[in-house]
């Protein structure tokens, strides 16, 4: 069923999916994370416009997350299974971002991987003392007035949607990316 879903998300071909889920799998064989669980969730990723190659690196990221933050594997699906949703929203909510605190996932160091990518995306600048100025409106159409950074003002600041697909899949991509720093450090 989740190679059916894949398919028809992205149009690949059965040979595609099938090469990109061996891969997933030899990766799931080296955690202890479920590859039903990947699998399932990549359907959801591809479904919500992402390429099949980075829904496989997002997945690998989101356990790279969980194994550097010390995640369960369960704690592990629950965030794929949100990412999965913010996803399809275009951004990540408070609310799902409350997930990802509830997994133990929220780190300090992922917070900043975000932020970091937030500024290469241009949803939000880095100050001169280190913090971060968001440059997305809210659903009210105003701009956030305080600097956050990932220990202060970040929740509020999910509000302004400044957590984009864009955003969470090229943090993502770093993590499951063993030639970044903190890819090397989460295998």
């Amino acid at each position: 069923g989740s190679i059916q879903t894949i398919m028809a998300g992205t149009g690949e071909s059965l040979e595609t999916v099938n090469r990109y889920l061996d891969e997933l799998n030899v990766y799931a064989d080296r955690t202890i994370y479920s590859f039903k669980d990947m699998t399932s969730n990549i359907g959801k990723f591809t479904n919500a416009g992402v390429s099949l190659k980075d829904a496989v690196a997002a997945i690998q990221g989101v356990s790279n997350v969980a194994a550097v933050s010390g995640a369960n594997a369960n704690e592990a699906s629950r965030a794929m299974y949100n990412f999965a949703q913010a996803l399809s929203a275009g951004y990540v909510k408070l609310i799902d971002w409350k997930s990802i605190e509830n997994a133990n996932m929220a780190t300090v160091e992922f917070k900043t991987q975000l932020l970091e990518a937030a500024v290469a995306a241009g949803t939000v600048e880095k100050t001169a003392d280190g913090m971060y100025k968001v440059l997305t409106k809210n659903n009210q159409g105003k701009l956030m007035d305080d600097v956050i950074s990932a220990t202060r003002n970040f929740n509020e600041s999910l509000s302004h949607q400044w957590m984009t697909n864009e955003v969470l899949i090229k943090t993502l991509g770093k993590y499951s990316d063993e030639t970044t720093d903190i890819g090397k450090k989460a295998f």
